[in-house]
């Protein structure tokens, strides 16, 4: 196949995907054959294709291996999306993602927001959720406090703590929460 024919094909392998996502990412039997499907198209093609992808355990309840195949397919997706926007190529693909990360932490970011977008997050249990919203809340009391900066630092040390045990994701996301000990 010449590089117009992959272009073409990876272009109507995205769209004839996000149609599956848009209209069964719920379904299990749908993602699980959209995942294996792009899995072995785009696997050995594809640098980094398959990293950190979820395992899917054949015991497992079939509302969680949904959930991992939906995860795996959103994943995929984003990569595939990536490689397209790479010009369809691996050479500087790392160096994309890692752009795109950097584009994706929001140094100013309020509590309010924090907790929406912790809340909308489906990748979390409603305990983790809970669990997450409980301690900015107690974050947010010792930023707005009247404190020294080292006060406040020596409150929320804890938090970095707990957070050091949470998902990248997750963490990215709260990290600058700490560059707002030094404002009252």
């Amino acid at each position: 196949m010449d590089e117009k024919d992959f272009c073409r094909k990876l272009d109507e392998d995205i769209d004839r995907s996000l149609e599956t996502w848009d209209a069964y990412s719920y379904d299990e039997e749908k993602m699980s054959v959209l995942f294996r499907y792009l899995m072995s198209t785009y696997g050995e093609i594809i640098e980094g294709f398959c990293d950190e992808l979820r395992v899917i355990q054949p015991y497992e309840k079939t509302a969680l291996q949904a959930e991992a195949y939906r995860e795996n397919v959103r994943k995929m997706l984003e990569r595939l999306e990536g490689f397209r926007q790479n010009g369809y190529k691996n050479e500087g693909l790392l160096e994309y993602y890692l752009r795109q990360e950097q584009n994706d932490i929001i140094m100013d970011v309020d509590f309010t927001q924090l907790r929406l977008e912790i809340g909308f997050m489906e990748a979390l249990s409603k305990h983790e959720k809970d669990e997450i919203i409980e301690k900015l809340g107690e974050m947010e009391e010792i930023c707005s406090q009247v404190l020294l900066k080292r006060q406040k630092w020596e409150q929320l040390r804890k938090y970095l703590v707990w957070l050091s045990g949470k998902d990248v994701n997750i963490a990215l996301k709260i990290l600058p929460i700490f560059f707002k000990i030094s404002k009252v």
